[in-house]
């Protein structure tokens, strides 16, 4: 679901919404990343009839301004503004490229993310549709990771981590008082559950979730009453919202987050008994109150048909994967292309003799199939790589500076994998923001921990 600007009062605000954006990212860099993150919900927003985003729009502004602002620190401060603009910025831009170019390539990021890059390349140029490819590619790829490689390098880690959270916080605090909106005006899916201007209610919990936890890792963090007091009310509201999709993965991924941080809080004793018996007696309660909503309110039959009706959500995934699964046998190497798997799962329905539970079905509903279809074996290959690295340097954060940081952006990291066995937690516009977001910071909270 999106939605087009197209008239003139339209586009005179945006120009004039990006051209303060820009004043304020020259200003403020930081001010400038947080609110890139915290509109990530415009990528619902398409500019017109060009293949360009709100977000994107926002993204390049702020990488413009960034480079802009790193050439003229490479330049000489003797020379006057005109000298400057003619006789240093190109060498100083080939300065600052070399420099860049070699700090990038040592990193340990640079092969797995190329290694994907190459893959979601390559299953473009193999694809039905070259145009939607390239698409996915420039919104979902080059954008976001070099936003987060920019928001990464203006950042230090802990302060980075802040900035993100609270820009994560404040942007899913949004989206759920507007879905608060929609749900008591009754604007619900046919089944009852809560989706609000997103596509399905899964693409609005997989929103939610992550600011979910942003919240929780500020409130631990924040020393001030008042402070804890507000966090603890935007979260709880969060937590409402995402109840009212029923989005059983969100709802398993956030459990699975949940256990993993405890372990590490209790584990380097950041807290004691006492908080770990309140907060598990609170995650108990919400769990609890989540189980007695679908058992006993209006979508009892969801839960308790969830293995055993023949139209469950269930039946319809493995429908799904087993579709996905006809699919790769014939295009295993190099996939089928971002964004394509609507056009073979349809195709496809004639290799089975039950008919498709569901039809509108843009994504294999799993992690790990979405990048084997989108990006064929090498996107595969280097997603799982970067996963490898990932985990790898966040316990030796963990092991060497234990610190809340890094244990919450692994906790992040461990919602998008659960939440990715039933469903693709990566492969839209903010999700992927998001993701690279936390995979840059941790390397650097990993990276540091030497």
């Amino acid at each position: 679901m999106s939605y087009n600007l197209h008239t003139t009062w339209q586009f005179v605000l945006l120009f004039f919404g990006l051209a303060i954006f820009a004043f304020i990212s020259w200003k403020k860099p930081v001010w400038g990343g947080w609110l890139i993150i915290f509109c990530s919900p415009l990528y619902l927003l398409k500019i017109g009839s060009w293949p360009l985003t709100v977000l994107e729009a926002l993204i390049w502004v702020f990488v413009f301004v960034w480079l802009i602002k790193k050439i003229q620190l490479y330049c000489h401060p003797g020379l006057d503004p005109g000298s400057r603009l003619i006789r240093a910025w190109i060498p100083a831009f080939a300065g600052m490229t070399k420099k860049g170019t070699e700090r990038i390539i040592k990193s340990k990021l640079f092969w797995p993310i190329l290694l994907v890059l190459a893959g979601v390349l390559i299953s473009t140029i193999f694809s039905p549709d070259l145009k939607a490819g390239l698409g996915i590619l420039k919104s979902w790829f080059l954008a976001p990771i070099i936003f987060a490689a920019i928001f990464n390098n203006v950042l230090g880690e802990k302060d980075g981590v802040k900035v993100f959270f609270s820009a994560l916080l404040a942007s899913g605090a949004a989206v759920a008082t507007i879905s608060a909106g929609y749900f008591f005006f009754s604007r619900l899916t046919f089944d009852g559950r809560l989706s609000a201007f997103y596509l399905s209610p899964n693409h609005l919990a997989m929103f939610l979730a992550p600011g979910l936890l942003a919240g929780v890792g500020l409130w631990l963090e924040t020393k001030r009453i008042y402070q804890k007091a507000f966090l603890f009310f935007v979260s709880c509201f969060l937590l409402l919202v995402l109840c009212f999709t029923y989005s059983y993965g969100a709802w398993l991924g956030l459990f699975a987050a949940a256990a993993f941080v405890l372990f590490y809080f209790w584990k380097y004793k950041i807290i004691n008994r006492k908080h770990l018996f309140l907060i598990s007696c609170f995650l108990f309660l919400a769990f609890a109150f989540m189980l007695f909503s679908q058992m006993y309110g209006a979508h009892s039959d969801k839960l308790a048909g969830l293995f055993t009706s023949s139209r469950s959500s269930w039946q319809s995934r493995l429908m799904i994967w087993q579709a996905a699964g006809k699919i790769l046998e014939d295009s295993w190497i190099l996939g089928i292309g971002p964004g394509m798997f609507q056009r073979y799962y349809l195709e496809y329905q004639k290799y089975f003799s039950v008919p498709y539970l569901e039809w509108a079905v843009p994504q294999p509903q799993n992690l790990f199939l979405a990048w084997w279809m989108q990006a064929g074996l090498l996107g595969l290959a280097g997603f799982i790589w970067l996963l490898v690295i990932f985990f790898r340097q966040a316990f030796k954060s963990l092991n060497k500076i234990p610190s809340w940081p890094a244990i919450f952006l692994a906790a992040m990291m461990v919602y998008v994998l659960v939440h990715g066995l039933a469903d693709t937690t990566f492969w839209k516009n903010d999700l992927a923001l998001v993701f690279w977001i936390i995979v840059f910071l941790c390397y650097k909270a990993g990276h540091r921990a030497y």
